[in-house]
């Protein structure tokens, strides 16, 4: 079977990291590529393969291309997806989607009126680790659920100057970069809680936060930062066991303790050649959105960052350009 065909639009060093990849699986390749500043597109190409194109258009319409691949500053990731869809190309867009809950629910409106494939790029959740700890959770494998603890804090602004972390105007911050992805692991396991708190460190963007979810019968209590070395990682304590996931968003391994077993789960799989490999089968088997990661779960998952940036008073310009005297209804 032919390759799959992908357009990057953007080439930095979100795209070098999931190219390392893609190149390695079987069933994908680079056919077409775009970057703001040309340079940077054409060593991109030269590594990983595809045409360079002077237009983010013809990238996207390319001989060959099956889909496209967004991964520019999140400030962008709208407007570059807008246009894939205005172009009738299925898109798979890294995260954060959108700046907030109601434009990432308009543009998946906008897809589905196209009937074009829209999916948000949350590689952690097409691969089998995360699946596999979802599956113990839902087995009851630990029994009840009594108290969930997760860290993703990691100190990117000291060993970084890239302006994408700072910006208020390029969403910057900690948790769209990094918060979403314990967010999004609450989510998958137990769905909506009840209520949320949310208590930050700021400055022009949130640097550090402490979130906690309600849930009948206990709290998850999230801890994401950009300024310190936290640790990374999920645990989860039940009646019956607890789960641990060490690099959760990333994982290759997780380990079940129960008073019958301890059962380590493991992988060696390519983890974002798995979501391209995932999104291209998807693609080609007539679906409009993700099965993997739909459109409805990235735009809970959206509402639920809403709710935290609301508690932390952190508004991006251009919410205040969208909504009459800076604040939402």
């Amino acid at each position: 079977m032919k390759k799959f065909g992908w357009a990057y639009i953007g080439c930095g060093s979100i795209a070098r990291t999931t190219a390392k990849e893609l190149v390695q699986t079987e069933d994908n390749e680079i056919v077409a590529v775009w970057n703001r500043t040309q340079s940077k597109a054409e060593a991109f190409a030269e590594d990983f393969g595809g045409t360079v194109y002077d237009t983010p258009e013809e990238a996207i319409n390319a001989q060959g291309v099956e889909g496209v691949y967004i991964n520019v500053n999140n400030d962008m990731h709208e407007k570059y997806t807008r246009l894939s869809i205005e172009n009738g190309k299925p898109v798979l867009c890294e995260k954060p989607f959108a700046v907030n809950e109601e434009v990432t629910k308009e543009v998946f409106d906008f897809a589905e009126e196209k009937g074009v494939y829209v999916s948000e790029a949350m590689w952690t959740w097409h691969n089998d680790t995360a699946l596999k700890v979802k599956e113990w959770v839902q087995s009851g494998a630990v029994g009840d659920i009594e108290s969930v603890s997760c860290a993703f804090e990691v100190p990117l602004v000291n060993n970084s100057t890239n302006p994408r972390l700072t910006t208020p105007s390029m969403l910057g911050g900690a948790l769209m970069d990094l918060g979403v992805y314990n967010v999004r692991y609450c989510y998958e396991l137990f769905g909506l809680p009840e209520s949320i708190e949310c208590e930050a460190r700021m400055e022009e963007v949130d640097y550090s936060e402490t979130i906690t979810f309600d849930y009948p019968g206990f709290k998850a209590i999230l801890f994401v930062s950009m300024e310190k070395e936290g640790g990374n990682y999920f645990e989860i304590k039940g009646s019956k066991g607890s789960i641990y996931v060490p690099k959760f968003n990333s994982a290759q391994a997780a380990m079940l303790k129960t008073e019958d077993k301890d059962e380590t789960f493991e992988v060696n799989d390519l983890l974002y050649g798995k979501q391209f490999s995932n999104v291209a089968g998807e693609i080609r088997s007539g679906r409009k959105t993700g099965e993997k990661i739909s459109a409805k779960s990235t735009i809970e998952v959206m509402g639920l960052l809403d709710e935290c940036r609301r508690q932390m008073g952190l508004v991006y310009p251009q919410e205040k350009d969208r909504y009459e005297g800076g604040e939402q209804d």
